[in-house]
């Protein structure tokens, strides 16, 4: 089976990952490699933040390694936060905080509708190959926050066909109707036929 590593510290995610990803690869995480210097997220595309995280990684663990960008993108707002979800929240000093803000943001607007998007990639340093994924989850932006499970905007996003939030609706069901879920399926599949090939 060959090795991949895992390039994120969110627990949330990694659990996620690795309900996706265990038994198509042998999994390993950045902490089996010490401390290693953080990426940066300095592009306005997903999967050019995506690409530069796995090559930035891969340096460091010689493996192939998997990496993801993830965000928030409102309508109503010009798609904000988008690339800049996890910026926002860190800037707002915390989740409840960013939920404030953007509760002011959208007070005077109508449209509530929103998307999760999710671009994940597998660098491999050995053969320079790139592989790459897609997914999103369209919804709504609902205050006030509710639920305890998921991290990051999960308790103030329904998706679309749901009365309840990603938080409310818990991981199992997050990870085979959500974004991070439907990228993975998308890079497996662009994967295996790019090997088989």
């Amino acid at each position: 089976m060959k090795k991949l590593c895992i390039a994120s510290t969110n627990k949330g995610k990694i659990w996620e990952l690795k309900s996706l990803l265990d038994g198509v690869f042998e999994l390993y995480l950045l902490e089996d490699f010490g401390a290693l210097p953080e990426a940066e997220e300095p592009f306005e595309s997903f999967l050019k933040n995506a690409k530069n995280k796995a090559k930035h990684y891969a340096k460091f663990t010689g493996m192939p390694t998997f990496s993801e960008d993830a965000g928030l993108c409102v309508r109503a707002l010009n798609l904000f936060p988008g690339v800049r979800s996890k910026r926002f929240i860190a800037e707002s000093g915390g989740e409840q905080n960013a939920f404030a803000r953007l509760e002011n943001m959208l007070a005077a607007k109508d449209d509530r509708r929103a998307e999760f998007v999710c671009v994940s990639v597998i660098f491999d340093p050995q053969s320079g190959q790139i592989f790459t994924g897609k997914g999103a989850m369209q919804g709504e932006i609902r205050f006030p926050a509710q639920g305890a499970s998921g991290f990051g905007f999960d308790p103030i996003f329904t998706p679309v066909g749901y009365q309840q939030t990603i938080a409310e609706l818990g991981e199992t069901v997050k990870s085979a109707i959500g974004h991070r879920g439907k990228s993975v399926r998308a890079l497996l599949k662009n994967y295996r036929e790019k090997m088989s090939s």
